[in-house]
C-alpha cells in the first residue's frame, strides 16, 4: 500500500538550537584539538643519530612513532644534511631542529603533522660551478645560465665559473651558448656539491661554427668579445689570420698604417692600449714591422676589447684594454693542428697529462720569409725571421682549486746590409727584439658565492740594435766602428681579483696588485778600432706601482636598470717622486622593450708609463719611459652614450657617441729613439692636452648562412702643446676622420664558404713645409732630418732647410682595399680535418700610401741632380694567398 508523502506530517528542525549548542561546545572542542596537537608534537622521540638528511629523520620519525608527516618536496630539499645537538627528545623538537632556517614550521592537525610555510616565504639557495665543453673539458667563457621561470640569470666569467641564486621551487636551469646546444639541467638538492656542466657543440650550419670553435661576437656598447674562431671568417693579408686585425672591423678601432695590426682606439695612440696575455701586460705587440701581431691564432682562445665603461679592475692605459686568453688544453684526448701560409708555419699540440685532471697546450710559430725568399729576394739586403712559443699547463687540484702556468716568448731578428761603393762604406745593421711573459695563476671557489683569482706574473721586453761599419782608409788599412743600443723593460707583479655574488641582483668585485718595474730606456755603446770605447748609460729606474679597486653591480627595477659604480686607485713610487690617482668609473644601462637599451658611462683612466714614438713603421725603436719627477702621469676623462637594439636573434644595431679629454700627454719636439746615444731624454719630452670625440655605428648579422658587419666611425683627434705649433691645436697623427668597414660571409654548405671585406680610412695627417731653402752649411736639412727619423742611414745629396707654418697641415691619400677569400673544409666531423683557404688582397690594385718621404736622385758622378720631391711609397698591391691547415 502506497503512502503518499503528503499524508506524512513533518516537524521543523530546530536549527537555531543546534547552532546554539555548537557555539557552547566550540571552546571545548578547540581545547581538545589543541591538546591533541600538543600531544603529537610533544610525543617522545629520540633520533638514532645526530647527523643525517632531512628525509632520514622524517622517515625514522614516522617509523618510530607511527605519525604521518605530510610535506611538499617542491620547497623542502630532503637530501639537505643537518646536525642535531643531541638534546632533542620529542617529535616537535626534532622537527624544529631539522627545519631551522628553512622558513618551514611543523603543525599538527587530525592526528597528522604537516610541514607548512607561508606562500610569501620563498627560500633561495646558490648553485655554482664550471661550464665546460663536452669534448675537451675546455672552460667556456660567457655561457648564459638562467632560471627559465624567473628569467634571472648570469654568465660564466673568464674562468668558466658561474654563481646563481634560484628559489627552492626551481626545477631546473638552462645553460646556453651560441656555439653549443642549450641544456636544461634539473637541479640536485642543495649542499650537494658544485654543479659542473658539459655542453655539446652545435652543428656547423646551425651557428656558423667550424669544428666547435665559437665564431659569434658579443658586441655591446664600448665592449667587444671575440673568440679566435671568428678570425677565420674574413680574408687576411697573405693568409695570416690576426685577432687584432679582426677587431679593426668594428667601429672605433682602426690601424696606423695599411694592413697593420697596430690598434688605434678612438683617436688614441698605440701606447694607450693595455694588452694583457693571460693577465700579463705587454709593451710591444708587432711582428714583421707590425704587419701582424704576436698573438698566435692557434694558441688564443678568447679576446675582449674595452673602449669605454671600463671595469674597475683595469687600469694603467688611457684608450682601451685588450684582454687575451689562451687555450687551457684538451683534458680528454690529444689533438693538434698545423698551418702553413706564405709568411709563416705553426703547429699546435694539446692533450691531457692525467685525463680529466691536468692538460697541456703548446703552440709554436715561425716565419718562412728567410726560408722561402732568403736565397733570392733577401740575399742582397739581409735576413729576417721571427718565432712565437706559447705554453700552458692546466692542473685541477680539486673541484674548488685550479692552477694555471703559462709562458710566452716571441722574438724578431732582422739583419740589413748596406753598401755604398762610391764612398767605400760598408754597414751591417742588426735588430733584435724579444717579448717574454710568464704567469702562475691560482683560482679558488671559496664558497658558492665567492670566486678568487690570484696571479703572479713576470714580463720582459728587450730591444737590441747593433751597427757594424767598415770604412777603408787605404788598400791595407780600414777603420772598424761598432755601435750597440739597448732598451729594456722588466716587470714582476702579484695580483688578486675576487668576485662576490651577493644575489642575482647584486655583484661585488674587488682586488689589488703590486708591480715592481725596472726601466732602462736607452743605452748606447760605441767602439772604434784603434781608439777608446765610448759608452753612455741612461739611468735605470726602479719603481713600485700599487693598485686597488672595488666595483658594485646592481640590477634594479626588475632588471630594467643596471648600475655599475666602481673605483680604481693607482699609485707609482720611486726614489724621487710619488704619484697617486683615484679613478672613478660608472656605467648606467636602461633596458627598453623589444631588446633595446640605452647606456651611459664615465671613466677616468691614468697612465704611469709613456711611449716616445717615431712616425714610421712599427719598428721597436720607440722608447718606453716611466713617469718621473719631471714627467707627470697621463690622464683621460671618457664619456659615452650608446643605444643598441637586437631583433630576430640575428640582427644587431648599435650607435655610440663619445668624448674624451686627455691631460698631461707627452710627445717630443725632436726625434728620440735608441739610436740617439743620449741619456738626456727627459729634456726632450713636452706635455700637453688632447681631445678625441666622435660617433660610431654598427649593423651586424650574427647568424644564418649569410653573416656580415657594417661599421662606420666619424671621429676627430686633436692635440695641443704649448711648445709646439705656436700653442695651437692641430690634428693628431692618428686622426682618421672617416673609417668604414664592410664584411660579408656566406656558407654554401658544411664544406664551402665565401667571404669578402672592404675597408676605407681617411688619410693620415702629415707635416709639409710651405717653402724650402738650400742649406749650404748643413746646419739642418730635410734629407738628414727625415733619415734620422726613418733609419740610421746617412745621405750626401744637396740639403734643404724647411719652413713649416703649422703641424699636420696636409693629409695623405685615403686608404682603401677590397679583399676576397674562400675556405674549403674537408672532414670536419672526422678525426683528420683539412682546411684550405685562398684569396686575393687588394683586388683592384689600389696604391695606398705607406710612408711619404722627400727624395732626391742623382747620377753616380753627381753631374746632374734632380730637384727635391715628395714621394709616396706603397707596400701592397694585389696579392694572392693560399694557406693550408691540418687538424687531428
Amino acid at each position: 500500500m502506497a503512502i503518499r508523502s503528503s499524508s506524512v506530517s513533518r516537524q521543523p528542525k530546530p536549527f537555531f538550537l543546534i547552532f546554539f549548542i555548537f557555539l557552547l561546545l566550540l571552546p571545548t572542542q578547540f581545547l581538545l584539538a589543541q591538546n591533541g596537537e600538543k600531544d603529537i608534537l610533544q610525543q617522545s622521540y629520540t633520533p638514532p643519530s645526530r647527523q643525517g638528511t632531512i628525509l632520514f629523520y622524517i622517515q625514522d620519525l614516522q617509523k618510530a612513532t607511527g605519525i604521518n608527516v605530510s610535506y611538499s618536496s617542491s620547497f623542502l630539499h630532503l637530501n639537505k644534511k643537518v646536525q642535531l645537538s643531541g638534546t632533542e627528545h620529542t617529535t616537535g623538537a626534532v622537527l624544529n631542529a631539522i627545519l631551522q632556517g628553512t622558513g618551514i614550521q611543523a603543525a599538527a592537525l587530525n592526528g597528522k603533522i604537516f610541514l607548512l610555510r607561508e606562500s610569501s616565504q620563498v627560500q633561495y639557495y646558490t648553485i655554482s660551478g664550471f661550464v665546460k665543453e663536452m669534448n675537451s673539458n675546455e672552460l667556456i667563457i660567457g655561457a648564459s645560465v638562467y632560471d627559465p621561470v624567473t628569467r634571472k640569470g648570469t654568465e660564466t666569467n673568464a674562468f668558466g665559473f658561474y654563481s646563481l641564486q634560484v628559489p627552492d621551487t626551481c626545477q631546473g636551469v638552462v645553460f646556453s651558448h651560441i656555439s653549443y646546444k642549450p641544456l636544461f639541467q634539473r637541479l640536485p638538492p642543495p649542499d650537494d656539491g658544485q654543479l659542473d656542466i658539459h655542453l655539446e657543440t652545435r652543428g656547423m650550419l646551425q651557428t656558423v661554427v667550424v669544428n666547435g670553435e665559437k665564431e659569434d661576437v658579443n658586441a655591446q656598447a664600448g665592449y667587444i668579445n671575440m673568440p679566435v674562431g671568428y678570425v677565420s671568417n674574413f680574408p687576411a693579408l697573405l693568409g695570416e689570420k690576426d685577432v687584432l686585425k679582426s677587431l679593426q672591423l668594428y667601429p672605433g678601432a682602426s690601424s696606423s698604417l695599411e694592413s697593420s695590426s697596430n690598434l688605434l682606439i678612438r683617436g688614441g695612440g698605440a701606447d694607450q692600449n693595455l694588452y694583457l696575455l693571460d693577465g700579463v701586460p705587454l709593451y710591444h705587440t708587432g711582428h714583421l714591422f707590425g704587419l701582424f701581431s704576436i698573438f698566435n691564432g692557434d694558441a688564443v682562445k678568447d679576446v675582449s676589447l674595452y673602449k669605454d665603461a671600463f671595469p674597475a679592475r683595469y687600469g694603467g692605459r688611457l684608450s682601451s684594454v685588450v684582454d687575451i686568453r689562451t687555450k687551457d688544453g684538451n683534458m680528454k684526448e690529444w689533438h693538434g693542428s698545423t698551418t702553413v701560409s706564405p709568411v709563416s708555419a705553426s703547429i699546435l699540440l694539446e692533450g691531457p697529462i692525467v685525463k680529466n685532471k691536468s692538460s697541456v697546450s703548446l703552440s709554436v710559430r715561425r716565419s718562412l720569409v728567410d726560408v722561402l725568399y732568403g736565397s733570392t729576394l733577401l740575399n742582397d739586403y739581409g735576413k729576417y725571421y721571427l718565432y712565437d712559443v706559447n705554453f700552458k699547463l692546466n692542473q685541477i687540484i680539486d673541484n674548488k682549486n685550479r692552477i694555471y702556468v703559462s709562458f710566452y716568448k716571441g722574438q724578431d731578428k732582422m739583419f740589413i746590409r748596406s753598401e755604398n761603393p762610391i764612398i767605400q762604406l760598408f754597414d751591417d745593421y742588426n735588430f733584435d727584439w724579444t717579448n717574454i711573459t710568464a704567469a702562475v695563476k691560482w683560482t679558488r671557489v671559496i664558497n658558492p658565492k665567492i670566486f678568487s683569482n690570484t696571479t703572479a706574473t713576470y714580463s720582459r721586453f728587450y730591444n737590441l740594435f747593433t751597427q757594424n761599419s767598415v770604412i777603408p782608409l787605404s788598400f791595407y788599412d780600414s777603420l772598424f766602428v761598432r755601435g750597440k743600443g739597448i732598451s729594456r723593460i722588466r716587470d714582476i707583479a702579484l695580483r688578486n681579483e675576487t668576485e662576490y655574488a651577493v644575489n642575482n641582483n647584486h655583484h661585488i668585485s674587488f682586488g689589488g696588485s703590486y708591480t715592481y718595474h725596472n726601466f732602462a730606456p736607452t743605452a748606447y755603446h760605441n767602439n772604434i778600432s784603434a781608439g777608446e770605447a765610448m759608452q753612455r748609460k741612461a739611468p735605470i729606474y726602479y719603481m713600485s706601482e700599487f693598485s686597488a679597486y672595488a666595483e658594485d653591480e646592481l640590477s634594479l627595477l626588475n632588471d630594467r636598470l643596471i648600475v655599475r659604480p666602481g673605483l680604481h686607485f693607482g699609485a707609482l713610487a720611486q726614489q724621487t717622486s710619488f704619484y697617486a690617482s683615484a679613478q672613478p668609473r660608472i656605467m648606467v644601462r636602461w633596458k627598453l622593450p623589444r631588446s633595446q637599451y640605452i647606456q651611459a658611462s664615465f671613466s677616468k683612466m691614468t697612465q704611469f708609463v709613456h711611449q716616445l714614438t717615431t712616425p714610421v713603421i712599427n719598428l721597436p725603436t720607440d722608447l718606453w719611459v716611466p713617469s718621473t719627477e719631471n714627467i707627470k702621469p697621463e690622464h683621460a676623462f671618457s664619456y659615452s652614450l650608446a643605444y643598441q637594439r637586437q631583433w630576430s636573434n640575428q640582427w644587431r644595431f648599435n650607435v655610440n657617441l663619445y668624448y674624451k679629454q686627455l691631460k698631461d700627454i707627452v710627445t717630443t719636439n725632436t726625434v728620440l729613439n735608441i739610436f740617439d746615444n743620449s741619456d738626456l731624454w727627459e729634456k726632450k719630452v713636452i706635455a700637453g692636452n688632447g681631445y678625441n670625440y666622435g660617433s660610431e655605428v654598427l649593423v651586424e648579422k650574427t647568424q644564418g648562412k649569410l653573416t656580415g658587419i657594417f661599421s662606420y666611425t666619424l671621429s676627430w683627434a686633436w692635440r695641443q702643446f704649448d711648445k709646439l705649433n705656436a700653442g695651437k691645436m692641430f690634428p693628431y697623427k692618428e686622426d682618421r676622420r672617416h673609417n668604414l668597414s664592410l664584411a660579408l660571409k656566406y656558407r654554401f654548405n658544411e664544406k664551402w664558404s665565401l667571404s669578402t671585406s672592404w675597408k676605407y680610412a681617411s688619410g693620415a695627417p702629415f707635416t709639409l713645409p710651405v717653402q724650402i731653402f738650400p742649406d749650404f752649411d748643413w746646419g739642418r736639412n730635410i734629407k738628414g732630418y727625415l733619415d734620422e727619423r726613418y733609419s740610421p742611414f746617412s745621405t750626401y745629396q744637396v740639403n734643404y732647410l724647411p719652413y713649416i707654418a703649422r703641424l699636420n697641415n696636409y693629409r695623405l691619400h685615403a686608404v682603401h682595399h677590397l679583399d676576397i677569400g674562400a675556405t674549403l673544409n674537408l672532414g670536419a666531423e672526422k678525426r683528420f680535418h683539412h682546411v684550405i683557404s685562398g684569396g686575393l688582397y687588394n683586388i683592384y690594385n689600389r696604391s695606398n700610401p705607406f710612408i711619404v718621404s722627400f727624395d732626391q736622385f742623382s747620377y753616380f758622378d753627381n753631374s746632374d741632380v734632380y730637384p727635391l720631391q715628395l714621394y709616396q711609397y706603397s707596400l701592397f698591391r694585389t696579392l694572392p694567398y693560399l694557406s693550408y691547415t691540418f687538424k687531428f
